[in-house]
C-alpha cells in the first residue's frame, strides 16, 4: 500500500490530473447529473437528496470494489499493483490546482484583469466577473486552503482507514456537495443531507489538517492563534479553519462578501491583515501560498504514511 500510495502521488506531482471522458471523478460526475434528473423531480426535495446520495454511495462502492476485487490478481514485484496506482492517482489533484493558481499569479503579474478572472473562475465556486485584483488573489488563496482538505487530507485520511473504496465514497460526497450543496432556492433542500454528510466526513481531517498546517508553519504563533480565534466563524464548520491557517501565516485575512450565481453571500473576515496596502495588491502573496499549500501537503503525507507504517493501521481493502 505504501508504495502504491507514493507512486500515485508522484504521477500527480509530475503528470497533473489528467483530463479524458473516462476519468472517474468525471465519471462520478456525469452519474450525479443522471440521478439528478431521476431525483429532483420528486415532490420533497430533501427525500430526493437523500435517495440521491444512497444511490450515488451504492453505486460507486459497488464499481470500486469489484475493481479492487479484481486488481489482487494484477500485483508486480516489490507489491506495486498498477491499477491501485491509478485509482489512487485520480483521487489527488494537488499540481493542477497548484498551476491553476500559479496562472492566475502569471496574468495578474502581466496586468490582464480578465484573463486573471477567468484563470481564478477554474478553483472558485463564486462568481469572479467583478472581483478586481484583492478580490482575485483571495478568491484564490482561500481555494489553495478549502482544497488541501478537501483534495489531499481527507481523501488520503479515508484511503489509509479504509482503503480504495472508501476514499472514492469520500469523493463521491465531495463531488455531491459541489454539485449541489448551494444554499439556493434550487438546492437548499436537495443538496443539504449531501452537504451535511461531507461536514461529516471532513470534520476530522480538517482538525488533523490544523495541526499538518502548524506544523509546515514551524508552530507560528500567528497560525495558531489565527486558527484558535477565527477558525470556528466561517459558514463551514470545517473550511474555516485552514483558512485562518493560511491566513495566519501569510499575514492576509480571508472572507469576505462573495456573490454565488448572482447573490450577495456575507460571509464573516477570517484574520487580520498586517500586511502594507500595496502588499495587499502584489499577487506574490498567491505564490507564497501555493509554496505553502505544497509543505502542509508534503508533511501530510510522511505524517500519514508514518502512521500507517508504525501503526500498522488495519485497512480493510488494500
Amino acid at each position: 500500500m505504501l508504495i502504491n500510495i507514493l507512486l500515485a502521488f508522484f504521477f500527480d506531482i509530475f503528470i497533473g490530473d489528467p483530463v479524458f471522458l473516462f476519468h472517474p471523478v468525471r465519471l462520478v460526475g456525469f452519474m450525479l447529473t443522471s440521478y439528478e434528473k431521476l431525483f429532483y423531480r420528486l415532490r420533497f426535495k430533501i427525500i430526493g437528496g437523500l435517495l440521491l446520495v444512497l444511490s450515488a454511495l451504492l453505486t460507486v462502492f459497488f464499481v470500486i470494489y469489484i475493481l479492487d476485487y479484481i486488481k489482487q490478481f494484477l500485483y508486480l514485484p516489490f507489491s506495486i499493483n498498477v491499477v491501485s496506482i491509478l485509482l489512487i492517482y485520480f483521487i489527488f489533484c494537488s499540481r493542477d490546482m497548484t498551476k491553476e493558481a500559479r496562472s492566475v499569479y502569471t496574468n495578474l503579474r502581466e496586468g490582464n484583469l480578465e484573463k486573471a478572472r477567468a484563470s481564478v473562475s477554474r478553483i472558485v465556486g463564486r462568481d469572479t466577473n467583478t472581483l478586481d485584483e484583492k478580490g482575485i488573489i483571495r478568491a484564490a488563496v482561500e481555494s489553495l486552503a478549502e482544497n488541501v482538505v478537501d483534495g489531499f487530507t481527507a481523501p488520503l485520511f479515508y484511503l489509509i482507514i479504509g482503503g480504495i473504496p472508501l476514499a472514492y465514497v469520500y469523493k463521491t460526497v465531495n463531488t455531491i456537495d459541489s454539485l449541489f450543496g448551494y444554499r439556493n432556492r434550487k438546492y437548499e433542500r436537495f443538496g443539504k443531507i449531501g452537504a451535511r454528510i461531507d461536514d461529516i466526513l471532513n470534520y476530522i481531517p480538517a482538525r488533523l489538517n490544523s495541526f499538518f498546517i502548524l506544523c509546515a508553519s514551524q508552530f507560528k504563533k500567528d497560525v495558531f492563534m489565527c486558527m484558535k480565534v477565527y477558525g470556528r466563524k466561517h459558514p463551514s464548520p470545517n473550511s474555516g479553519i485552514s483558512e485562518a491557517g493560511f491566513s495566519g501565516f501569510l499575514g492576509l485575512s480571508l472572507g469576505g462578501d462573495s456573490i454565488y450565481e448572482g447573490e450577495q453571500k456575507m460571509k464573516p473576515w477570517i484574520g487580520v491583515n498586517r500586511l502594507s496596502p500595496r502588499e495587499l495588491e502584489d499577487p506574490l502573496i498567491i505564490l507564497k501560498a501555493v509554496s505553502f499549500y505544497w509543505r502542509v501537503v508534503c508533511i501530510t503525507l510522511i505524517a500519514f504514511l508514518i502512521a500507517l507504517y508504525l501503526l500498522n493501521l488495519p485497512i480493510i481493502f488494500k
